[in-house]
């Protein structure tokens, strides 16, 4: 068996794996080592891929069940919930359908408004061109971490509402802290911890998106406002994050539950064209 070669990024988030091709049949000890490096880096990078639709799945099924979208509570591709791949493209005629085009795409982590927010996603580089925009991951478990005291317990037992943003006109809704006495978004709602646990390396992690309408629950909108804006200029001031220039072949496999992830925009005639698989997630405890 080849050994890997790994390549870390020095701002604690993300590693890059040479040696591996995930079109062939992967041994117990690859996976396990890949689950291992998702736990520990949140962000994992393959380069130089070269799969079919069915290798791609095959690959991502090994971490988990497909996320399978609920035709009560949309999200991004739910039209198409036989198939797993969702394209995420610009300029990508040959396609019937894809998503996000080349605006600006907020810090989020994907499905944060479920009741069982997806626990990973994977983002495969079909066709890339020159001046694309990259795709930057923040660590969130350092984004709890590097909180100091004082907020940390004024966190820690709140819960958070996520309103869900496919009940509102695509590409309306921005970061913003509700409030009621003005006007409550659209949709059923579920609350989950701000500060939730990751059911497999136990970690807390901040998990807020600076992206959606949200509140936490049981505060006042004056209380909650100034959290808000408190842990909104933490994140975005946030060192430890990854940045990835993409390449026609890539792979990154990301830890959905323990970072957010941002997509600046760009040109609207550059062709940008990936495959995203997204994989089931729990209940955020």
């Amino acid at each position: 068996m080849k050994k890997l070669t790994l390549l870390e990024n020095k701002k604690g988030i993300g590693i890059t794996v040479h040696g591996i091709d995930l079109a062939y049949e992967l041994s117990s000890f690859q996976i396990i080592q890949i689950q291992e490096l998702l736990n520990k880096y949140k962000v994992v990078i393959f380069k130089s891929q070269n799969l079919t639709d069915e290798q791609l799945s095959d690959f991502a099924l090994r971490f988990g069940p497909p996320f399978t979208p609920d035709k009560n509570f949309p999200v991004l591709g739910s039209q198409d919930s036989i198939n797993p791949i969702v394209i995420v493209g610009n300029q990508a005629h040959e396609y019937s359908k894809s998503y996000l085009g080349h605006q600006e795409v907020l810090p989020h982590s994907d499905h944060q408004w479920l009741k069982c927010p997806s626990s990973a996603s994977l983002l495969y580089a079909i066709d890339i061109q020159e001046n694309s925009a990259p795709t930057i991951w923040f660590n969130m478990v350092e984004a709890y971490n590097t909180l100091d005291f004082e907020t940390k317990a004024i966190i820690d037992n709140l819960k958070i509402i996520t309103y869900n943003p496919f009940f509102r006109p695509f590409g309306s809704v921005s970061a913003k802290y509700v409030n009621r006495s003005v006007e409550i978004p659209p949709g059923d709602t579920f609350s989950h911890p701000l500060v939730r646990t990751h059911i497999l390396t136990k970690e807390k992690i901040l998990f807020m998106n600076i992206a959606y309408e949200i509140e936490f629950e049981k505060l006042s909108f004056d209380k909650g406002i100034k959290i808000f804006n408190r842990l909104n200029e933490h994140i975005l001031n946030l060192d430890c994050k990854y940045e990835h220039h993409w390449n026609n072949g890539d792979l990154v496999f990301w830890d959905n539950r323990a970072t957010i992830h941002y997509r600046p925009s760009f040109g609207s005639n550059v062709r940008r064209v990936l495959k995203r698989i997204t994989i089931e997630g729990e209940m955020p405890f």
